[in-house]
């Protein structure tokens, strides 16, 4: 299978190419796509991370597992996001978590030597490959940032505000389902649920399915910068 241009010039690692450069390019590089229904494995923890994957179709999970057997959930990533990069060029170069298919999808595959290649060839691909990076250790760095954000409703309302940021408006969409919300969270969704009726009793939400609507931006605001959580609330 030829990828599309267009999905290609979705991807970070190839924004600015025209469809002529993609098509050129795609004719001089050694590739694979593999098509995985809802899932099926594409990396598994421990495996050698030779390629990287770009995402044609379909969305992944990465998931890490502890030791206890208990996972949680990294990341979500969809068309054009690329998967085996951040420890592609490490000398230890192990995948670190689990990637699966949440649905079917297409991966489509690029070796290390052929990657190395595209470097020397093109060096506007290089420097998009380390702004890749770049944008995935700052996704890294606000995940961080909102499961270190104490409680359980500290966190959904850390989230709740930094999506109103990101998509510019106080009537917001999740970007996953409620149970990937949840796991993104570290918590259960049961847990997730009650507190989304919480913060909708308390006036500062509605919601109706993955649509969420902040009525009180400033008491969420000053919720999040108060030293104590609210008695009873879930950690």
């Amino acid at each position: 299978m030829i990828p599309d241009p267009a999905v290609l010039q979705s991807c970070l690692l190839f924004r600015g190419k025209s469809a002529e450069e993609l098509e050129l390019l795609l004719h001089n590089i050694i590739y694979t796509v593999t098509a995985y229904q809802k899932n099926k494995l594409i990396f598994a923890e421990g495996d050698t991370a030779d390629r990287i994957g770009i995402i044609l179709s379909g969305r992944v999970e990465v998931q890490k597992t502890h030791p206890t057997g208990s996972s949680v959930t990294i990341a979500h990533l969809s068309v054009g996001q690329t998967i085996g990069e951040a420890v592609l060029f490490r000398k230890e170069n192990l995948v670190p978590a689990t990637v699966t298919a949440t649905g079917p999808c297409q991966i489509m595959f690029i070796s290390k030597h052929e990657l190395l290649r595209l470097f020397s060839a093109d060096t506007d691909i290089l420097t998009r490959f380390i702004e890749n990076l770049s944008e995935r250790l700052v996704l890294v760095n606000r995940k961080i940032e909102i499961l270190s954000a104490g409680p359980l409703r500290r966190r959904m309302i850390y989230f709740l505000l930094e999506q109103a940021v990101q998509q510019a408006s106080g009537q917001i969409r999740l970007p996953f389902s409620r149970k990937e919300w949840a796991e993104h969270l570290n918590t259960a969704r049961p847990s997730l649920s009650r507190e989304m009726g919480y913060l909708r009793d308390m006036g500062w939400i509605e919601f109706k399915g993955s649509h969420i609507t902040l009525l009180n931006r400033e008491a969420m605001h000053e919720y999040i910068r108060t030293d104590q959580p609210t008695a009873g609330q879930d950690k």
